[in-house]
């Protein structure tokens, strides 16, 4: 993580000395990302000043060098984690691939600590802010305390995973009526439920199809639950 927001920085400080330079940058801008390999090529022959061109050329050379230093990392971590049980489990859940599975792996760490689905969440972060007045209680946004790393994971898992799961995408628009915002953070509680559920069941996802609208409120019934 730490490398990939490095990244980030420096190609961003490097946008900024490309914007000087518009006309030549909106053509490259054409060829699609400024940081591929083409875009890359073209970079570094860029008419620039003297000042503009070794900054340009320094930050391509240390972008090049997090590059290796991100590849070296995720080799690692893959050897790592190659014979995880848990990994493989995580991965027949409908939008959790190799690098999600790995990132809740590492932060949930033993799914023991926790004893049920809603101490989970807590931990991740996903469940509403509430506030009482009176005698009632009203629940707001969800809560900025938690694994920001947990609730990210889970939360930009929601998009594939309603793509990919029939069960989940039915779920997913009914919840929309209520906000797209709310859906989709119904949906990262509904993914980190059966987490919890497999990992504790050791037992892999098993995904379900809608065939009819009957199916599709049944569905809505059973995730809900």
């Amino acid at each position: 993580m730490f490398y990939v927001r490095l990244r980030t920085m420096v190609k961003n400080r490097g946008v900024t000395v490309f914007d000087r330079y518009p006309e030549q940058t909106a053509q490259l801008k054409k060829l699609g990302d400024l940081f591929n390999k083409t875009g890359l090529q073209q970079l570094a022959t860029l008419n620039v000043s003297a000042i503009d061109r070794i900054q340009i050329d320094r930050g391509l050379e240390f972008i090049g060098d997090i590059d290796g230093r991100i590849k070296q990392a995720e080799a690692t971590i893959k050897a790592m984690t190659k014979t995880n049980g848990n990994v493989k489990l995580l991965k027949t859940i409908p939008g959790i691939g190799e690098f999600f599975a790995r990132l809740i792996d590492a932060e949930i760490d033993d799914i023991d600590r926790f004893r049920n689905p809603k101490k989970l969440a807590a931990y991740a972060g996903l469940v509403p802010s509430t506030y009482s007045s009176g005698d009632k209680t009203f629940h707001g946004k969800i809560i900025k305390q938690g694994n920001k790393w947990l609730r990210w994971a889970f939360v930009e898992a929601v998009a594939p995973a309603v793509a990919s799961d029939l069960q989940l995408r039915a779920q997913y628009e009914h919840l929309k009526l209520n906000g797209t915002n709310k859906a989709r953070v119904a949906i990262a509680r509904k993914l980190l439920t059966i987490t919890f559920q497999i990992l504790r069941a050791q037992r892999p996802y098993e995904r379900r199809g809608v065939d009819s609208d009957e199916g599709a409120s049944a569905t809505i019934s059973r995730l809900s639950r």
